[in-house]
C-alpha cells in the first residue's frame, strides 16, 4: 500500500530494531492498517473478529512497554481512492462494494467505519482515546510527526512520507519467534533523513514518484520504472522536481528541440558537436580542439540524462491528466491542524471490557479478566497520584503485599498480590470457571510490575518486603560462649550416658612370627593325636596335697575308631529290629550279625576295653612334627620331620599294610596325599611312601629294632581280629 517501489528504494536505510527501543516514546498508530492486516475482517469460524484480537494484544504490549500510543481513525476518503477502496473491499468484505452517496463517487466507507467504531469502543475500555482526522489516517499521523507531537508513525503505507512523515515504524510484530524472539518482537524503522542525505530524496520527489510510478490514487505511467525515476532525480533538486514535471506539458518546444538533437545523425553522440562519431574518432573534433577523438566527458552523460527524460516525457504525455494536480494537492495540502494531543492514559474499565470481549470475541470471563487485570494494575502504578487525590474512585484494586522479585526480560520487577476490598468485581467471574481452571486465587490476582513504578507508588509495600527479607543477626562468639558455659554448669552433675571406651588396637603381627605360630599349633595337634592316656595304676594321680586328680581321657584316633565301630553296630541292630516289626515285606539287605562274644568273655561288661587300651597305650608313638626348611631358591617351605616315623602315627597304620582292611587303606592313602602336599618340594614321585616300606639293613634310631615291641616290626593285625582276642 502507498507509493509503489518506495519501500524498495528506502530498504538500504532501514534498521530492524527490537520493540523495547520504543519504550518511553509516543507513536501515532494508523488503525486502518492494523485492521487491513487481518486480510479479511468478515466473520471467521475459528476466531471471529480477528482484527479485535490483534488490536488488543498489540495495544497491551505497547502499554506494558511504557509506550504512549495515539490511535488515528480514518476520516472521509478522497474521491481519488475509490478504485483502491473497491479492490480492498473485494477482499475484506467478500466482494461487496462500498455504498455510494447521491453523487456516486464511492467515497463512503460505512462498513469499514462500523469496524472502526468497534475498535474504538474496545480501546475506550482500555483507557485510550482515539482521534479522527478529516482525511486519511496516515495523513494525520504524518502531520503529528511533522509537528513533533509524536516520535514516529506505525503504518504500512509509504504515503506517510508523501504527507510529511519523518520516521515510520513498519512491520510491527510482537511475535516471540524468529530472529527477534529473545527481545519479544521487532519493528522496521525508516528514517527519511538518512535517505535524503544519500539520495537527496525529499517529500516532493516522493510525490513525483507517486505521479510517475503509481500510488493508491493512480496507477502511474505505464512503462516508467523506479530506475528511470531515480536517474531523473539525480540532477534535479527536491524543490524544482514538480515544476519540471509541469514543464513537460507547458514547455513543449524545449523538449522538441531535445528530441531533434538526439535524433540528428550529424551530431556527435560523444561530444555533441557537429560531425559524426566515427569522423571525430579518426580525425578529431575542431570544437573540442583534439587531433584524434573528442572530449566525451562534456556531453555523453548529459545526453544520457536528456534521453532518459525525453523518453519518460513521451510516455507521460499519453495521459491527458498528467501531472494530476489533484494528487499533488492531496499530498501537499494540509487538511488537519492539531496543536496539542491529550496523551493522558485514562482509567481502564475492567467490567465493560470483560463484557465486550465475551460478546464479540467469545472469550470466557476468567480469560478476559486475566487479560485486563495487568492493564488496570499498571495504570494504578503509573497514575498513583489520581488515587491519592480521589481515594473513593470506583473500580480500583488494593495492593496487599509483594510476593517476590521478578526479572522478566531483564527488567527488575515485583510480583504483587492484589485484592478487591470493596467488592467492585464480585461475581464478574462465574464460580464454575474458577473451579474448572484449577487456578489459585492468589495467582489469579497477581501481576508483575516494574520496581521503579512500585517504589514510587507503593513505598510502604517495598519497605515491608525488604524488612521481611532481612535475616536476624547471628549471635557473637562471646555470647555463644557464655550460653555454652551456663548450659554446662546446669548440666554439670547430670550424666546421660557413659562414654564408650575405645578398644586398644591390636598391633599387627610380623609375618614370620605368624608363620612360626601356625607351625607350632600344627605340631601340637599332631602330638595330641598320639598322646598316651594316663592309667591309674601307672601314674600317680595325686597332687601335692594328697588329693586324687580327676582322670583325663585323651581323645586319640584309636579311641574314636573303637567307639565309632560299636555305635555303628548298635544303630544297625536297632534298624533291623524295626524292620522285623513291619508286616509288609521289604526288599532290603538284612543287617549282618556281629559276633561280640569275644568282646569281653572274662569281664562282666562286654564293652570293657581297658586291656585293649592299655596295650595300645603301651606302644611307643612317634609324633610327626613340621618345620620350616629353606630351599635353594631362597623360599621357605613346610616339611615333615622324619617321614618314616610319621608314617606310623597309630597302631592302625603299620609298615606292612598288606592285610589292611578298606578303612585303613583309605587312611593310609589320605595320609600319603597330605605328606606329598606338605613336602612337594622335598620329595619326588620316586621318594613317595609306598604301601610296602623300603627294607633297611639296620634300624634307625627313630625306629626300634625288630626285637623291640614296636609298631614298625610287629605284624599287622586287623581291628576285628584284635577285638576278638580281648
Amino acid at each position: 500500500m502507498g507509493i509503489k517501489h518506495l519501500w524498495t528504494v528506502l530498504a538500504p536505510f532501514c534498521d530492524r530494531k527490537p520493540l523495547y527501543e520504543l519504550q518511553g516514546k509516543t507513536v501515532a498508530v494508523d488503525l486502518s492498517c492494523w485492521i487491513c492486516e487481518a486480510q479479511n475482517i468478515a466473520e471467521y469460524q475459528v476466531q471471529p473478529r480477528m482484527y479485535l484480537r490483534n488490536l488488543y494484544f498489540r495495544t497491551c504490549y505497547l502499554l506494558l512497554m511504557d509506550v504512549n500510543p495515539v490511535f488515528v481513525l480514518e476520516g472521509k476518503a478522497p474521491q481519488l481512492k475509490y478504485d483502491t477502496i473497491s479492490a480492498r473491499n473485494a477482499i475484506q468484505f467478500k466482494g461487496a462494494k462500498p455504498k455510494k452517496d447521491g453523487l456516486k463517487t464511492g467515497k463512503d466507507r460505512s462498513r469499514f467505519h462500523f469496524v472502526l467504531r468497534q475498535c474504538e469502543e474496545m480501546l475506550g475500555y482500555l483507557g485510550i482515546a482515539c482521534i479522527k482526522g478529516n482525511g486519511e489516517a496516515e495523513s494525520l499521523c504524518a502531520y503529528l510527526n511533522d509537528d513533533g507531537l509524536v516520535d514516529g508513525c506505525i503504518s504500512q503505507d509509504s504515503d506517510c512520507f508523501a504527507y510529511g512523515a519523518k520516521v515510520v515504524y513498519r512491520n510491527f510484530s510482537i511475535s516471540t519467534q524468529g530472529i527477534q524472539s529473545a527481545s519479544g518482537g521487532a519493528v522496521d524503522i525508516y528514517d527519511i533523513e538518512k535517505a535524503y542525505k544519500a539520495l537527496k530524496l525529499g517529500r516532493k520527489k516522493i510525490v513525483a514518484m507517486a505521479l510517475l510510478i503509481g500510488s493508491d490514487y493512480s496507477d502511474g505511467i505505464h512503462g516508467i520504472g523506479k530506475d528511470s525515476v531515480l536517474k531523473f532525480f539525480e540532477n534535479i533538486s527536491d524543490e524544482e522536481v514538480l515544476d519540471r514535471l509541469r514543464s513537460w506539458r507547458n514547455n513543449e518546444s524545449v523538449f522538441q528541440n531535445h528530441e531533434k538533437q538526439l535524433n540528428d545523425k550529424n551530431i556527435c553522440t560523444s561530444c555533441g558537436h557537429s560531425g559524426k562519431l566515427q569522423s571525430h574518432t579518426r580525425n578529431g573534433c575542431k570544437s573540442c580542439e583534439t587531433a584524434k577523438g573528442c572530449d566525451q566527458f562534456k556531453y555523453k552523460d548529459e545526453r544520457v540524462r536528456v534521453k532518459n527524460e525525453v523518453a519518460m516525457r513521451s510516455k507521460a504525455m499519453q495521459d491527458p491528466n498528467f501531472p494530476d494536480e489533484a494528487i499533488i494537492k492531496e499530498f501537499l495540502d494540509r487538511k488537519d491542524h492539531v496543536k496539542e494531543l491529550e496523551l493522558t492514559w485514562k482509567q481502564p474499565n475492567l467490567v465493560q471490557f470483560v463484557k465486550f470481549t465475551t460478546k464479540f470475541l467469545q472469550w470466557e470471563e476468567i480469560y478476559s479478566f486475566q487479560k485486563i487485570l495487568p492493564i488496570l494494575t499498571r495504570w494504578q502504578c503509573r497514575y498513583y497520584k489520581v488515587l491519592q487525590t480521589q481515594p473513593k474512585l470506583k473500580g480500583m484494586l488494593k495492593a496487599d503485599r509483594i510476593k517476590k522479585v521478578r526479572n522478566p526480560k531483564g527488567v527488575p520487577s515485583y510480583e504483587i498480590i492484589w485484592s478487591d476490598p470493596n467488592e467492585y468485581f464480585k461475581g464478574i467471574i462465574p464460580e464454575n470457571q474458577i473451579v474448572d481452571s484449577n487456578i489459585e486465587l492468589e495467582k489469579l490476582w497477581s501481576t508483575i510490575e516494574p520496581q521503579s513504578l512500585v517504589e514510587t507508588a507503593y513505598p510502604e509495600l517495598v519497605e515491608a518486603f525488604r524488612q521481611s527479607k532481612v535475616k536476624p543477626k547471628k549471635a557473637g562468639k562471646r555470647k555463644k560462649r557464655a550460653q555454652i558455659d551456663e548450659l554446662s554448669e546446669s548440666l554439670g552433675n547430670v550424666s546421660i550416658s557413659e562414654p564408650k571406651v575405645k578398644k586398644p588396637r591390636k598391633p599387627r603381627a610380623n609375618k614370620k612370627v605368624k608363620e612360626k605360630k601356625d607351625i607350632d599349633e600344627l605340631n601340637s595337634s599332631f602330638q595330641l593325636l598320639t598322646m598316651e592316656e594316663d592309667r591309674p595304676e601307672d601314674c600317680d594321680n595325686k597332687n601335692e596335697f594328697g588329693v586324687r586328680r580327676k582322670a583325663v581321657r585323651t581323645k586319640t584316633l584309636d579311641n574314636f575308631v573303637k567307639r565309632a565301630v560299636v555305635n555303628s553296630y548298635n544303630q544297625k541292630s536297632l534298624n533291623c529290629s524295626m524292620l522285623d516289626r513291619i508286616s509288609t515285606p521289604i526288599k532290603a539287605n538284612r543287617c549282618p550279625d556281629l559276633d561280640t562274644s569275644s568282646f569281653g568273655e572274662d569281664d562282666e561288661d562286654d564293652l570293657d576295653l581297658s586291656e585293649i587300651i592299655n596295650e595300645i597305650v603301651s606302644k611307643k608313638h612317634y609324633p610327626s612334627t613340621l618345620k620350616v626348611v629353606s630351599t635353594p631358591e631362597g623360599s621357605d617351605v613346610l616339611m615333615h620331620d622324619e617321614l618314616s616315623r610319621s608314617y606310623s602315627s597309630s597302631f592302625f597304620i603299620s609298615n606292612n599294610p598288606d592285610g589292611a582292611d578298606l578303612f585303613e587303606q583309605a587312611v593310609n592313602n589320605t595320609f600319603n596325599e597330605v605328606l606329598r602336599g606338605n613336602s612337594s618340594e622335598s620329595c619326588t614321585d620316586e621318594d613317595d611312601l609306598d604301601d610296602e616300606p623300603k627294607a633297611s639293613s639296620e634300624a634307625t634310631p627313630e625306629c626300634p629294632s625288630s626285637d623291640d615291641d614296636s609298631f614298625c616290626v610287629k605284624p599287622y593285625v586287623p581291628l576285628y581280629e584284635r577285638l576278638k582276642r580281648v
